[in-house]
């Protein structure tokens, strides 16, 4: 179950917590490997420690503790599991790029009223995005190596606009946020030698339709950087920029 957060948690806290569960963790590798992503138990666990609500904004239940703390309970449940310690870094990573990029009505919609947000993410553009009218966007594709999708509440990919006309290129690319309840989890994360447990599934999205406000189209590096991004000046702190 998702806990409030809570306002006294601090830096060393989180980092106890981490450290504490390590054991635990180790116990529960073969488990982890068997399911090829970790256990409810751990996921409840990260759930009642705050450990996804890490780097997300204060406005929206998180507790913007910085990277360096960010880094050390990632190497603490690593040392636990390395599995478990990939998928988290980056299930609880990619809210980075919602609150810097994304402007207040779609960071409203993604977050909630609860701040619940998990999300796993691949950096190759996959499928394709086609707008439908001016207020929607449709994604068709299947985006693999979507490391922490068992757990994630959305999705943060990236794609291309679909071609104008047969025969033409694809248009830019388009960074998106997707809702849980608009893709499939496939089950293909099997037979490799490494990182067995961290449930880097395949995304799959056939007509998924969502709001244009959770994409921007653009290379990411042609977006202005002059005084502030849209997350900086939301947020009041430069780890969003």
């Amino acid at each position: 179950m998702l806990a409030a957060p809570e306002p006294d948690l601090t830096e060393d806290d989180i980092i106890e917590r981490a450290v504490a569960l390590r054991p635990v963790l180790l116990e529960r590798q073969p488990e982890t490997e068997r399911l090829t992503h970790y256990p409810k138990d751990t996921h409840d666990d990260f759930l009642q420690a705050g450990f996804y609500r890490m780097l997300q904004p204060r406005r929206y239940g998180g507790y913007e503790f910085g990277l360096p703390v960010f880094y050390r309970v990632v190497t603490e449940i690593a040392r636990g599991c390395p599995s478990t310690g990939w998928a988290l870094s980056l299930t609880a990573a990619h809210v980075l790029q919602v609150a810097t990029l994304f402007d207040e009505q779609a960071q409203d919609e993604i977050f909630g009223d609860d701040g619940d947000f998990r999300a796993a993410s691949t950096v190759v553009p996959v499928g394709v995005a086609q707008p439908d009218g001016e207020i929607h966007v449709v994604l068709d594709g299947t985006w693999p190596y979507s490391s922490g999708a068992p757990y994630s509440t959305h999705y943060v990919g990236q794609t291309l606009r679909a071609p104008a006309a047969p025969g033409e290129a694809p248009g830019p690319p388009v960074l998106f946020v997707a809702p849980r309840s608009v893709w499939t989890v496939l089950d293909d994360w099997h037979g490799v030698l490494g990182l067995r447990g961290s449930g880097s599934n395949s995304i799959h999205m056939e007509q998924a339709r969502i709001p244009a406000y959770l994409t921007r189209e653009a290379f990411l590096l042609d977006l202005p950087v002059e005084g502030g991004s849209v997350g900086s000046e939301l947020h009041g702190n430069p780890m969003y920029a």
